[in-house]
């Protein structure tokens, strides 16, 4: 225990060093205030965490296991996903230096405490080699999917449910996500979770930022931050001061995507304010089965007000219309990135993966999390885009399976002091977030994360619904819902069937 707990405060010491290097040699300055700063949060960290050591096992139930040096295998997505590639389990050339530093360290952790070793094989399609290896092959000891296709494996049965692992696996424990839990699950069935030690969770949890420069040039627009502040980050605030800034700049004819924009908005993210709002387009029943629940007057309300934003084109762009062929972005998302970085958006709608992009601008900019339909609302909700997300699975033809157990426990019990605090402390507020006000806005988004099971489960078209009513020119909400509620509610009643007759 005490060479696991000495490679811990190594661990904490290391990312204090690189904390302030990062990658960006034109943050220097702002790093080493950085460096600083988590050199004394560290501190105080590090003294808490040898205090509760000293009376305390966090691993007492994971040490009777000796996998005997067995070379552990962990199946993730490869390279070819580009923003979506998994770069959470071993070192990889693309990661900031104290990511990759944490994860070293944390293996090492994981393999001391369990007497293994940890390795990797990417692939490009790990639904489709996870149903190979739950058939036949038994090869991989843990996988880890996009969401949507763990939700494919546990329909077909291929997943051990994660509570027969309850004496191993502490789903209760912060490091593993309490709402993944909550939102995942159903008929008190927990197939698949996410925790501390998925950096692709964190990355596709949606959010808006705002460029700094386009506030203080306009003096009619208010302070977003304070906005925020003071509850009143609301649709409308986010409406009336993107109408402000709406400009023909470039110097033709008409609004094109490179005039000034109030809003860059991508046509998922109309889903995202539906969330935003706390309406959902599905809930749970009191026995943990699914149900829909966009069909309230409220919900109506909700998404004509999104609707009037989407298509205000005094106010708003959708990201997804600019035809990118034949220019020097990569995709629309790039070209929105570019629009913050050169002053042309006031606010852009993005996943937390693409503020890697705004490092390459000098342009300051601040970050949100969705706004709330109106002050009213008891707090903010920011949905992980759970597409992409990645998760932790052990299917039925594994080696071993508490030995898997074991390995997913560890992994998510020992990421949080070292990966999760070097992402969310050191390169998401140290290094892409660098103001108090947006370090206060990060732990507001990450602090109300929820999952939405229609998109996980793909009920049907209701994934579509929003998106669907928003672009529309006129409110079809009424008939779009109508004509796809039997089928929708035909498809949950044939997954709710299915989870009541899995073992």
């Amino acid at each position: 225990m005490k060479k696991i707990l000495a490679l811990v405060l190594v661990a904490v010491f290391i990312l204090v060093g690189l904390a302030a290097c990062g990658d960006d040699k034109n943050d220097q300055s702002k790093d080493q205030s950085t460096q600083s700063q988590a050199s004394q949060d560290t501190t105080s960290q590090t003294q808490s965490d040898i205090s509760d050591e000293t009376s305390t096992d966090p691993y007492s139930h994971l040490r009777g296991f000796n996998l005997d040096e067995r070379e552990i295998k962990i199946l993730v997505y490869g390279d070819y996903r580009d923003r979506y590639k998994s770069v959470e389990i071993m070192y990889h050339d693309s990661n900031p230096e104290v990511i990759n530093t944490a994860i070293e360290t944390r293996n090492q952790i994981v393999e001391e405490l369990l007497n293994c070793k940890l390795t990797e094989v990417r692939v490009d399609d790990v639904l489709a080699d996870a149903r190979t290896d739950a058939m036949v092959d038994g090869q991989y000891d843990i996988i880890m999917p996009y969401m949507p296709a763990a939700a494919t494996l546990a329909q077909e049965g291929y997943l051990y449910n994660l509570y027969e692992f309850s004496d191993i696996i502490q789903l209760e424990e912060p490091y593993w996500d309490q709402r993944a839990n909550s939102d995942l699950s159903i008929a008190n069935k927990l197939y698949f979770s996410t925790g501390d030690f998925s950096l692709l969770t964190f990355d596709c949890t949606h959010a808006i930022v705002f460029n700094k420069k386009l506030v203080e040039q306009n003096s009619t627009v208010e302070d977003p931050y304070q906005l925020l502040k003071d509850n009143e980050w609301t649709f409308d605030a986010l409406y009336r001061n993107a109408r402000l800034v709406t400009f023909d700049t470039d110097g033709q004819d008409g609004m094109t995507f490179m005039d000034t924009w109030g809003l860059f908005i991508n046509e998922n993210y109309t889903t995202t304010m539906f969330i935003g709002s706390g309406e959902r387009l599905t809930r749970k029943d009191g026995d943990d089965l699914p149900e829909i629940a966009a069909d309230t007057q409220r919900a109506i309300d909700v998404v004509e007000k999104i609707r009037q934003i989407y298509n205000d084109r005094t106010a708003s762009i959708n990201i997804e219309s600019y035809a990118v062929t034949g220019t020097q972005y990569r995709d629309v998302y790039h070209a929105a990135s570019a629009a913050t970085g050169e002053n042309r958006a006031l606010f852009r709608t993005l996943a937390i993966v693409d503020l890697n992009e705004l490092l390459d601008y000098e342009t300051p900019y601040g970050i949100l999390p969705t706004p709330k339909f109106d002050e009213t609302q008891d707090e903010y909700y920011n949905i992980v885009s759970a597409i992409l997300s990645s998760c932790i699975c052990i299917h039925t033809n594994v080696y071993d399976a508490d030995e898997s157990a074991a390995v997913a426990e560890a992994l998510a019990a020992t990421s949080t002091d070292t990966l999760r605090r070097a992402y969310y402390d050191y390169v998401l507020k140290g290094r892409k977030i660098t103001d108090e006000e947006g370090e206060f806005a990060l732990d507001i988004i990450f602090n109300n994360r929820v999952y939405e099971m229609a998109t996980i489960y793909n009920f049907g078209s209701l994934p579509t619904l929003i998106t669907t009513c928003a672009k529309a020119t006129s409110n079809i909400f009424a008939s779009t819902f109508g004509g796809m509620k039997s089928s929708v509610e035909a498809q949950i009643e044939t997954l709710i069937d299915t989870f009541q007759n899995l073992d």
